[in-house]
This record gives structure tokens, sequence and C-alpha cells, in this order.
């Protein structure tokens, strides 16, 4: 896994929950990493579309609308 129980304890927090479990937000960050890695391969397909090996913002705007993120 590669985003952080950690972090998302502390995003939790911050909107207004007094205690997370770990179990809580380590299923968050699982949640966030697979729907960020799925964003990230249909932003890619498009960059290589278009002839790019840099990925651009509006890869991954165009990439959230066609995925309905």
């Amino acid at each position: 896994m590669i985003l952080k129980r950690e972090t998302f304890d502390k995003f939790l927090k911050k909107f207004g929950a007094k205690r997370v479990s770990p179990e809580a937000a380590e299923f968050l960050a699982r949640y966030m990493e697979e729907k960020a890695l799925l964003l990230l391969k249909e932003a890619k397909g498009y960059a290589e579309h278009a002839k790019r090996s840099t990925v651009l913002q509006e890869d991954i705007k165009l990439a959230r609308k066609n995925l309905n993120l």
C-alpha cells in the first residue's frame, strides 16, 4: 500500500471524527488508493493516446469525468 493509514486517520479527525479505529483509517486509505490508481491509469491512457509521456492535468480531469469520480 502506497498511502499511509495515519494520513487518513488525520483526515478523518480534521473533518470532525473524535476517534478513528485503525481499521476504518486503513479501509479509507485502501479505497482512496484504489480510486487514485484507477484514475491515473485512465489518465496515462489519454497521455499515451496523445503520444505524450507526460500526464497533464487535463488528462486527469478528463479521466475523472469519464470515470464519474
